[in-house]
């Protein structure tokens, strides 16, 4: 069994777990010691259990938090194939090969066994920038149709209530399930998550920016002393999802116990599955027969109290009163 692997630069300290999923399950800033991913307090004991028959449960069950690749398909499970495509998928749960690996970037391949895919991931350091690149190949004669989601989640001493959201969306469409503005098509930005709420009743989210005129968010501690933007390619992520959870959803998993906030590029919207999509018109990345897609998404850290303004896939982060 592979162990997890430790990239280090002078700027940020990442661990891959290339046994489960190759997770990103923590991201520390070297200037403050700060862990910058949310961690569930079950991560040191998650293993599947029999009490977790249903996709859902059992993938909540596993969750330790911190970044994950959501495919081949994302939110609920889907009857594709003549099977069953699980909760967010197999690519987070699946034992990935290391090919390459340094102090700073390493490279890992995994073979889906419920789709033809074949995923090559390079994640590579840069000084204060995590670069994370994904290549999908059809293995098949047919041609595939999956979801693509990154879910990294964040928690403190980045995310506490005060932490400013902002993002290159004009548009946040609100899931019907949502405990705050349920089915509502918002202007972005939304005053109520764009700096994030004490918690509490009704404070929990699940939403869509939409209508990006650039593709990037940040996130900035209430403070001002710690921030981070991602960039990502929008022609096979043309959307994020919005997961807020702030101390608000009771039962399980998260009793409410829970505040962590989640920008997640995504191929599809809503977080349906792969069948929902199909039904609805929902967009799905379509793989042709022996063909590959590709998705970059770049996360840099910062230190700068300004309004972040844009973010590009270099790394480079505009703040209010740069010149662009």
């Amino acid at each position: 069994m592979a162990t997890d692997l430790e990239l280090r630069n002078d700027h940020l300290a990442v661990r891959l777990t290339p046994d489960r999923g190759a997770d990103i399950t923590a991201l520390t800033d070297a200037r403050t010691g700060a862990q910058l991913l949310y961690r569930t307090p079950w991560a040191d004991s998650a293993q599947p259990g029999p009490w977790a028959p249903e996709s859902r449960q059992s993938w909540q069950a596993l969750y330790q938090g911190g970044w994950q690749l959501v495919c081949p398909n994302a939110g609920d499970a889907s009857n594709v194939a003549g099977g069953t495509w699980g909760f967010h998928g197999e690519a987070c749960l699946l034992r990935w090969r290391v090919e390459e690996s340094t102090s700073d970037s390493a490279v890992l391949s995994v073979r889906l066994s419920q789709a033809p895919l074949r995923i090559r991931r390079r994640v590579e350091l840069a000084g204060p920038v995590l670069r994370v690149a994904d290549e999908f190949h059809n293995e098949s004669p047919d041609p595939v149709s999956v979801t693509i989601v990154h879910h990294p989640a964040f928690g403190a001493p980045l995310v506490t209530p005060g932490t400013r959201i902002a993002a290159g969306a004009q548009k946040l469409a609100v899931d019907p399930t949502s405990g705050m503005e349920p089915g509502a098509t918002l202007a972005w930005p939304v005053p109520a998550l764009s700096t994030l709420p004490p918690g509490g009743p009704g404070q929990a989210a699940l939403a869509y920016f939409e209508d990006f005129t650039e593709h990037w968010v940040s996130i900035t501690s209430a403070d001002g002393d710690l921030g981070v933007a991602m960039a990502w390619n929008g022609d096979v992520l043309p959307n994020a999802w919005l997961w807020f959870e702030g101390r608000a959803t009771p039962g399980l998993p998260w009793y409410r116990t829970e505040y962590v906030f989640a920008a997640e590029p995504a191929s599809t919207i809503p977080a349906g599955g792969v069948e929902h999509a199909r039904a609805t018109g929902g967009n799905l990345v379509e793989i042709g027969p022996r063909e590959s897609v590709a998705t970059e998404v770049c996360l840099a850290v910062h230190h700068d109290p300004r309004p972040v303004t844009g973010m590009d896939l270099t790394g480079r982060i505009t703040f209010e009163g740069d010149d662009r």
